[in-house]
């Protein structure tokens, strides 16, 4: 069981997340948005994983950096049931994380959040892929 959150796991590619933004689902556990979109497995990754913080609540590029960096480490603790779901499914998950209030928030606030998160999007997908209709090509 690894911790590292690799380069091959961050969601860079501009097409990828203009994919994800147009084309994708998306569900809310405040103040975490969570966008996604499961695409047949073309890359060694299974989960590729974007944050975002919106300057219209948080000025301050420190602010922002701050959030984006402690949702990052919240996830990197908690990935590993989601990475073996969709490794197990053989689908890679493209998912944009976004902070979504407009107080600066703790560590362990958005760990929480992120696990339910996290945790909501194995079970969306578990009935998906029993039902074969889980993913887009």
């Amino acid at each position: 069981m690894s911790f590292k959150f690799d380069k091959t796991e961050h969601l860079k590619s501009k097409k990828s997340i203009e994919n994800l933004i147009s084309n994708g689902r998306s569900f809310t556990f405040f103040p975490i948005k969570a966008k996604w979109i499961v695409l047949s497995s073309n890359s060694q990754t299974s989960v590729k994983c974007a944050f975002s913080v919106p300057k219209r609540n948080f000025k301050k590029a420190v602010e922002r950096n701050y959030i984006k960096r402690i949702m990052r480490e919240s996830y990197r603790l908690n990935k590993n049931e989601v990475l073996t779901f969709f490794k197990s499914n053989n689908v890679q998950l493209n998912l944009l994380l976004t902070f979504i209030g407009n107080q600066k928030p703790n560590f362990e606030e958005i760990e929480q959040k992120i696990i339910i998160t996290l945790q909501h999007l194995i079970k969306v997908n578990e009935k998906n892929f029993n039902s074969n209709a889980g993913f887009v090509n």
